[in-house]
């Protein structure tokens, strides 16, 4: 008996109801249907480019955040205003080193390797520059991005910043607040939108 060749690049799984199909010319068409439940199947992988940019915007926004103050408030005629970096280290000058060094991991250290990451695996992917070995890379961006606890980081400024009002003359959110909002943002669609399979070419 004669055995039939199965091309399974060309074979797609639908995510919702399991069922096979056989990919369609790709020159047109970026999406399939499934048959069975109607659900959009994506042929292609676009969006490398808009994670790189992501990644790239992050940076920037994440070298703002060290330069304008996240918060402002004033006390018995006190003035002052702090950085995200001023904040890891007015924990260091405190010697609450087991927090500060948690607060630098997750919020400053794991953010910036991450966005890094993806900038060098879309770099690898485009060029013949072979810098870190794929599976680095990979785990590397998975590690990084379980690590980063922005969005804990932000809570605790708001928290803050309700305990504060009544116990000091004023205090209000900064323009770094706001980017850092923008920021996380960022960071967060960077990695949404990276598609390994595309960038790795998994």
């Amino acid at each position: 008996m004669k055995k039939m060749k199965v091309d399974v690049e060309n074979i797609i799984e639908c995510k919702v109801c399991g069922l096979f199909l056989e990919k369609q010319d790709e020159k047109d068409a970026y999406e399939l249907r499934c048959p069975r439940c109607d659900t959009r199947l994506k042929l292609k992988d676009e969006h490398s480019v808009d994670s790189l940019l992501y990644a790239i915007s992050s940076l920037m926004l994440f070298g703002l955040i060290n330069v304008f103050p996240l918060i402002d408030l004033s006390f018995v005629g006190i003035h002052l205003q702090t950085t995200l970096i001023d904040s890891v280290i007015t924990l260091f000058d405190s010697n609450i080193f087991l927090v500060a060094i948690i607060v630098f991991f997750t919020i400053v250290l794991m953010p910036l390797l991450n966005s890094l990451i993806i900038i060098v695996a879309f770099i690898q992917s485009r060029t013949r520059l072979r810098l870190f070995t794929k599976t680095l890379l990979y785990d590397g961006l998975h590690f990084t991005k379980s690590w980063t606890f922005m969005e804990v980081f932000i809570l605790s400024i708001v928290v803050t910043y309700i305990k504060l009002i009544g116990m000091v003359s004023s205090t209000r959110f900064d323009v770094g607040f706001y980017i850092l909002i923008l920021y996380s943002v960022c960071f967060y669609m960077s990695n949404r939108k990276f598609e390994s399979k595309s960038v790795f070419g998994e």
